[in-house]
């Protein structure tokens, strides 16, 4: 039985405001959903000694999504743009996830498809690991 604390409360409560206030929710790391500002569904969880993202990232390409990872946080950034004669749209998004544990930078794998974006992280065997660049998305 685990030990109830105020403070966990108080977290909830700050979850709550920040999600009501900005639309931004922190990155929880019992596998709970995610939620970006703009409705990003992001999925985080650990598995297998690695974190898996699973982020919906419907009606962008492969080549619209940039992902990058730095001091612990994985940044998930996509812009699709679509002009005609007499209109232009443009969709753009930008999220970023905080790894609660180190991770193994040079190992990052990404896949996209069907509109799904998966990163697997894996977790560093120690806190001596150098932070990285851009990580490649395959198919």
């Amino acid at each position: 039985m685990e030990r109830y604390t105020p403070f966990e409360e108080m977290d909830r409560m700050f979850e709550q405001m920040r999600s009501r206030m900005w639309g931004v929710s922190e990155p929880h790391r019992d596998g709970r959903r995610l939620e970006g500002r703009r409705g990003t569904h992001m999925n985080l969880k650990e598995r297998d000694g690695q974190f898996v993202l699973v982020a919906d990232l419907p009606g962008f390409e492969k080549e619209e999504i940039d992902l990058s990872f730095g001091d612990d946080v994985l940044t998930v950034s996509a812009k699709h743009e679509v002009t005609g004669e007499d209109f232009a749209r443009a969709r753009e998004l930008s999220e970023r996830v905080t790894m609660p544990k180190t991770v193994e930078k040079e190992d990052i794998t990404a896949t996209y498809r069907n509109g799904v974006l998966e990163v697997r992280l894996p977790i560093a065997e120690s806190d001596d690991v150098e932070d990285g660049d851009r990580i490649e998305i395959s198919d």
